[in-house]
């Protein structure tokens, strides 16, 4: 049973820390690595918190367990398992003298309780035990795809293409043309930074060369798929790619467009274009009118745009955060199997 309602009702707690019981779900409603949480600090009459909703990451409770092993082995007087932007926080700590402490947080928008609660050493291994246990049940779960930058690393090369044996009309649009400049310059390198901005908030950092533009908003949408699809139809020869950012009530466009940059003529006497992308963000009145460009820079190519998003994403994957992006998956297969020209 992983829904943390229906988990609480039939199960005994996961971890047990003195007067604190907390439940660890991976409910089939939330996303891949999102964990949801239940926690009760005191029972019957001393109750004082008893509360589901706070979420944790798969990699929070990952990172917890070796945490709190050091603290029972004494080599660290504090640690901490908090929910990604604060709502929740469970700490430890271990005074100069000895003496143990348990404290536990909970905000609720205006809303903040704060709970401490006494400790013993012979407490602490039961809770190891426990929160071990969930680290297995975690790293058990198996969802499918892994990222594997290696895979790209490791150049594997797609096979070409079958000749399929039929005849091709010549396109007289693809005469041989002459190369040109469009005067838009080669285009930079391209860099994204994708950080959690407190509870239910994302900013985005985009940094080309010395420029740099920032957007953001909260998860109405899904930001982080809404990035990896634009890089993946980038990839794929698309013109232009967007995605809306909702700030709550503000709106953000972020647009990246294919420019063409010159064009070179291959030893057959076709044409080849060069492309950059255009990278623009511009905030979006009710109304739907765009204001004018808060950042419009050149990327040197769309492809760049695509390995750009894909290592921002990747950052998010670490400590076995888990298969939870489809995109993900999709992005790193096209960049695997499309050459880079």
């Amino acid at each position: 049973m992983q829904d943390i309602a229906e988990r609480r009702k039939t199960e005994a707690p996961d971890i047990v820390i003195g007067q604190a019981a907390l439940w660890i779900g991976m409910g089939d409603g939330l996303s891949w690595p999102w964990l949801d949480v239940a926690i009760r600090i005191g029972d019957g009459w001393e109750k004082a918190l008893d509360v589901n909703g706070p979420l944790l990451q798969r990699p929070d409770v990952l990172a917890f367990v070796p945490a709190l092993r050091a603290f029972v082995a004494r080599e660290r007087s504090e640690v901490r398992l908090a929910s990604l932007g604060g709502s929740m926080r469970l700490s430890l700590s271990r005074s100069e003298t000895g003496w143990l402490r348990g404290e536990a947080k909970l905000d609720r928008g205006a809303l903040s309780q704060t709970i401490g609660f006494p400790l013993r050493e012979e407490l602490l291994a039961p809770a190891l035990a426990g929160a071990e246990a969930v680290a297995a049940r975690l790293a058990s779960e198996d969802r499918g795809w892994r990222p594997d930058p290696a895979r790209l690393a490791a150049g594997e090369a797609p096979r070409p293409p079958r000749d399929s044996g039929i005849a091709r009309e010549e396109d007289p649009l693809r005469a041989p043309f002459e190369p040109w400049d469009a005067g838009l310059g080669a285009g930079e390198d391209v860099a994204f930074t994708y950080t959690h901005d407190g509870y239910g908030w994302y900013s985005v950092q985009v940094r080309l060369g010395e420029r740099s533009g920032e957007f953001g908003g909260g998860y109405l949408t899904d930001p982080m798929g809404d990035l990896l699809r634009a890089g993946l139809a980038l990839l794929a020869d698309a013109w232009q790619a967007e995605l809306t950012c909702n700030a709550e009530p503000g709106l953000t466009r972020v647009r990246f467009e294919r420019v063409t940059l010159g064009g070179d003529v291959l030893p057959d006497g076709r044409p080849l274009a060069r492309h950059g992308c255009r990278i623009s963000i511009c905030d979006v009145r009710s109304s739907g009118e765009e204001q004018p460009p808060e950042f419009d820079a050149l990327c040197r190519s769309p492809r760049a745009v695509a390995e750009a998003v894909y290592a921002m994403a990747l950052a998010h994957f670490a400590d076995d955060a888990g298969p939870w992006s489809a995109p993900m998956a999709a992005l790193e297969a096209a960049l695997a199997a499309v050459p880079d020209e």
